[in-house]
């Protein structure tokens, strides 16, 4: 499915002459920098502290008891297939084991060992979901080995066992894991396990695993993540211990995954390492969404012998930081928080569920590089190591590399770093995130327009004589024209969360039976009025992998912000049963109807309104936008 570029002989030419141009001039830039002595980082897990995780083992020794010990093969891959309503809801899970068994992969080459779980109902009628079972795919087929019982994939002893059980059984010259489910990010970590209240791995939960199987004794040639947000420095230093490389996305994933065609590779090469191999995981990755609008594509393979040197990297850069936050906290703190709201950020949602706060590496250096020249190139030098491949669709250049930096999620800002801290990186960067987080959550006392971070056009429905609710939220050009959005002849908020080559896409706060998430809508040159792609679940930190159907029958609420004396909050509108596929519009709404004020969020994350008013929406939007700079403090009325 690639696509083969032809160019003219004499473009290449051009081309090459600028790029040795671009080269020239990159070399001699760079011989302004000092040279930064970095602190070597290294995490010895013999300091970390795993006591207060659960961990359950199941029986090994009587699931062997079920399989003759294979013969050694080049690989064996192992998959924990944590299906939960990925599988219950859309059958994604059975999708790519079809794919796996489709793949023609050949069994003198690979042992290929999968677990499944985590589903309360699995879209097949082969795997049940009353317990996990082991599999093995050979010819085509899925083997049943055995049952184990109904074990929580959220569990690190779940996850332990899996793993010595595959390596006693299935040996094998190279091993590697791939971790299919939803991701969260550093903070989250991994899965969400239907049938247990705690069914996620945080990244502690996997590095017990991983110790407990004795991985650091003969590590995975490759640890994959079919997962959203895993691509992180954080999982890239705890796996450093325990595999070679690791394949992972920085954003979120398409609801079909990845491509488990890549399989078939192996057929050629059987003794390719984890690099090479991870290579075709991308590239059939990338290729299998060609042509398909509205996907979010990133997916890189990381070096991780490397992985320590870009944790170093980070300690040096935020070092500096820190320094200057020391020195001149509310100078600096204002530089940092707008830079912070410009740099590449990975799985955001509304204004309800928008606590990833998972950064791209690379933009967070480019970003400070004119303040720490020296130290932001160390970075980006850092990383170029340490990515072995990298292909995304992002409009940002994504370094392949994410890390976690607090912002958008400092109302649960506490238990974050709490987390945080746990893992044991570097300290230089650790102190830097709590001295932001500190600035961040403090109370102001005055203010000015010099901490106006954003401001937007906001219209409302006076519900009360002291309560409004939102109808709608721009910052677009399309406000002049006086038009909002609606669903099925129902006022919506639009929240713009990403954007990507030459489409935007923007979060609908709602609860679609029951369970509460955003509507992703698309806006681009092709859908310039807006396509609704589906529903993204909210379930806690862990961000659904892809989209949910919505469809005839369903029940649908959307969710408003609500302004009421001196409170912000969200609540829920009546809920209603879908008759008719849903439609994005907008209407010209009944200018008398409705007041407006423009939201403003400052440096701190905080939210204010200017006054409210029923001037028509061009004349406030001019009268305001020419009075921007002089805003003063007493104009605003705090909210949040």
């Amino acid at each position: 499915m690639k696509t083969t570029k032809h160019f003219f002989i004499y473009l290449s030419t051009f081309v090459l002459i600028v790029g040795l141009l671009a080269v020239s001039f990159y070399v001699s830039k760079n011989e302004e920098y000092e040279q930064v002595a970095l602190t070597k980082f290294s995490r010895d897990v013999k300091n970390i502290s795993f006591e207060e995780l659960e961990f359950e083992v199941w029986d090994i020794q009587k699931a062997t008891n079920f399989v003759t010990k294979r013969e050694l093969k080049p690989y064996t891959i192992m998959i924990y297939l944590n299906g939960s309503d990925l599988e219950s809801e859309d059958g994604l899970a059975t999708d790519d084991i079809i794919e796996m068994l489709e793949s023609g992969v050949n069994g003198a080459n690979l042992n290929l060992v999968l677990l499944t779980g985590g589903a309360n109902r699995w879209q097949n009628d082969v795997i049940p979901e009353n317990e996990c079972v082991l599999w093995e795919v050979i010819d085509g087929k899925l083997i049943k080995i055995a049952g184990i019982g109904l074990h929580n994939m959220g569990n690190a002893g779940t996850l332990s066992s899996f793993i010595e059980f595959s390596k006693e059984n299935f040996p094998a010259e190279k091993y590697g894991l791939i971790m299919w489910d939803h991701g969260g990010g550093s903070i989250a970590g991994y899965g969400d396990d239907e049938n247990f209240i705690k069914g996620n791995l945080t990244l502690l939960d996997m590095n017990l695993a991983f110790e407990h199987a004795n991985l650091s004794e003969n590590k995975l040639e490759f640890l994959g993540f079919d997962a959203c947000l895993m691509q992180t420095i954080e999982m890239a230093v705890v796996s450093a211990d325990y595999a070679k490389f690791l394949i992972a996305s920085e954003d979120l994933e398409p609801g079909d995954g990845w491509d488990y065609h890549f399989l078939e590779v192996l057929n050629k090469n059987p003794n390719m390492g984890g690099d090479e191999l991870g290579k075709h995981i991308v590239d059939y990755f990338i290729d299998f969404y060609n042509g398909r609008k509205g996907e979010i594509l990133t997916l890189s393979v990381v070096d991780l012998q490397y992985a320590n040197d870009v944790m170093a990297a980070m300690g040096a850069l935020m070092d500096k930081c820190n320094q200057d936050l020391l020195e001149t906290p509310a100078k600096h703190f204002a530089s940092f928080s707008r830079r912070r709201s410009n740099t590449k950020t990975f799985g955001e949602g509304s204004p309800r569920d928008n606590e990833a706060d998972m950064v791209d590496i690379g933009d967070m250096a480019e970003m400070l590089s004119d303040l720490y020249p020296s130290e932001a190139k160390a970075v980006k030098n850092a990383l170029k190591q340490a990515v072995a491949y990298n292909r995304h669709n992002s409009k940002t250049n994504l370094s392949g590399l994410s890390t976690y930096y607090i912002y958008g999620g400092k109302e649960i800002g506490e238990y974050s770093l709490k987390t945080y801290e746990s893992l044991d990186m570097s300290q230089e960067y650790t102190k830097y995130l709590n001295k932001f987080y500190n600035i961040l959550t403090e109370k102001r006392r005055t203010r000015s327009s010099g901490d106006i971070l954003k401001r937007e056009l906001t219209v409302w429905k006076q519900d009360s004589e002291n309560k409004f609710v939102m109808q709608g939220i721009s910052n677009e050009i399309r406000l002049i024209e006086t038009k909002w959005p609606q669903i099925n002849g129902k006022n919506v908020c639009m929240y713009k969360i990403n954007n990507k080559e030459d489409i935007d896409l923007y979060a609908i706060p709602s609860k679609l039976n029951g369970k509460n998430g955003d509507i992703v809508v698309m806006i681009s040159e092709e859908f310039k009025d807006g396509k609704i792609l589906g529903m993204r679940y909210d379930d806690g930190l862990i961000i659904q992998k892809g989209y949910s159907e919505i469809e005839i029958g369903d029940k649908l609420a959307f969710y408003y912000q609500v302004k009421e004396l001196d409170k912000l909050d969200f609540e829920l509108g009546e809920e209603f049963t879908i008759t008719e596929k849903l439609s994005l519009e907008w209407i010209k709404i009944d200018q008398n109807a409705y007041f407006y004020s423009f939201m403003v969020t400052d440096l701190n994350q905080n939210v204010y309104f200017e006054a409210f008013t029923k001037n028509h929406p061009r004349l406030f939007a001019k009268v305001v936008f020419h009075t921007i700079t002089q805003l003063e403090p007493h104009y605003l009325v705090q909210m949040v």
